[in-house]
């Protein structure tokens, strides 16, 4: 086997905000960049760091695990192209309802909306 990872492979823990003061920090400092099924709030900083919530008025457990995998995978596949800073991305109420590529489409125009990865 080779040392070298995976060009997909994604080391969550790494990129990971972590705790709750992480959080609020990128809130109160962060630029807010909304659609209609997602808000992407992004503060730059030295180093690639993404969080994820969903509330519990998306719906029961189930449903928000569901919602918070899509888009950490939807993350995963354009985090190599971004600019270094952290992340936000808060679900709302409509996104339950919504399909996987929908959501996949939001995230990536926030994204290039909010300048952070290159038009292609």
């Amino acid at each position: 086997m080779t040392d070298t990872p995976h060009p997909y492979r994604f080391n969550r823990r790494k990129y990971s905000l972590g705790k709750n003061r992480n959080y609020q920090y990128v809130y109160r400092k962060g630029k807010s960049y909304p659609s209609r099924h997602i808000v992407l709030i992004y503060i730059p900083a030295r180093d690639l760091k993404v969080g994820f919530s969903v509330s519990s008025k998306v719906g029961n457990a189930v449903t928000r695990n569901r919602l918070r995998r899509h888009l950490k995978e939807d993350f995963r596949m354009i985090a190599g192209g971004l600019k270094q800073g952290k992340y936000v991305f808060v679900a709302r109420v409509s996104s339950k309802d919504a399909p996987h590529a929908v959501l996949r489409e939001h995230m990536r125009a926030l994204v290039r909306r909010a300048g952070l990865l290159p038009d292609s």
